[in-house]
């Protein structure tokens, strides 16, 4: 997947929809990344936890996947991926910040079957959101409708406030590597309201109480306030679920701190894996 990442196989998610797989055993661990990057941004962790067979899709709009298109929504994505992860033998589930609301969405929706869920900076369909960010989204549609997509697009996600990379410009390394990845974005959803499918059906109490899943929520120890909210509510619907925080880190910890990240998710797998 990198140069200095894990061999991948490429697979047919079904629908337009690129996704992975690490060759090797053990059970299936389904990978959901952050907009407006794919799923190549999870090779080093997979590089920590090599017992695993990882799979990740890139979302619609990202990476080598479709346009994201008005049709576009948290059910019917649900229902795509709950199939292709079925296909793969999934049985666990990890999503980090846009790609929490996909992880929960098929936990929600197929209780029965997974075993764990892990979200990290975990932000819910109809829930807190940081104004900020919110902003940010603006701006960056008006820089898109005058300049289109570009390098001049990521320098302005990637800016702070809000602190989204605060952390990441810390770590010169994972800066340029992740630039790299959002340079590649085509910034499509900004031309209309795509994106605006993935704020419902709203992950409230009584969706969230369904889940049945062994339920791990990392946060960095910088977390964006709505999202430390959108952890709140979790803890407090999902049945057993806990909330860890990583020192050092923002709000992508899982990328910033990998090892320490992926001690803690061996551990939760581990746990929840067959004969665990």
């Amino acid at each position: 997947m990198t140069a200095s990442g894990p061999d991948v196989a490429r697979l047919d998610a079904g629908l337009g929809l690129a996704a992975y797989a690490t060759h090797g055993g053990g059970e299936a661990v389904l990978w959901l990344h952050p907009y407006t990057m794919d799923s190549t941004v999870f090779a080093e962790l997979w590089c920590h936890l090599r017992q695993w067979r990882h799979v990740a899709v890139d979302l619609p709009g990202h990476g080598a996947s479709r346009p994201l298109g008005p049709s576009d929504g948290l059910t019917g994505l649900a229902q795509e991926l709950g199939r292709f992860a079925e296909r793969e033998g999934v049985r666990h589930l990890v999503g980090l910040s846009f790609g929490t609301l996909v992880a929960l969405e098929l936990a929600i929706a197929r209780p029965a079957v997974y075993a764990s869920l892990v979200l990290s900076a975990p932000g819910l369909a109809g829930g807190p959101q940081d104004a900020e960010v919110g902003r940010r989204y603006v701006e960056l549609a008006a820089l898109h409708r005058r300049a289109g997509p570009g390098p001049h697009m990521t320098e302005l996600w990637m800016r702070s406030p809000p602190d989204v990379f605060r952390q990441v410009a810390r770590r010169a390394r994972l800066a340029r590597r992740l630039a790299a990845v959002v340079d590649r974005h085509r910034w499509d959803e900004l031309a209309g309201a795509a994106m605006l499918g993935f704020t419902r059906p709203a992950q409230d109490r009584a969706a969230l109480e369904q889940v049945r899943a062994s339920t791990l929520v990392v946060l960095g120890e910088h977390e964006l306030d709505a999202h430390r909210a959108c952890a709140g509510l979790i803890a407090a619907s999902v049945p057993g679920a806990r909330v860890l925080v990583l020192p050092d880190a923002g709000h992508l910890a899982l990328l910033e701190e990998p090892e320490a990240a992926a001690s803690l998710l061996a551990r939760h797998l581990s746990a929840t894996a067959t004969g665990g």
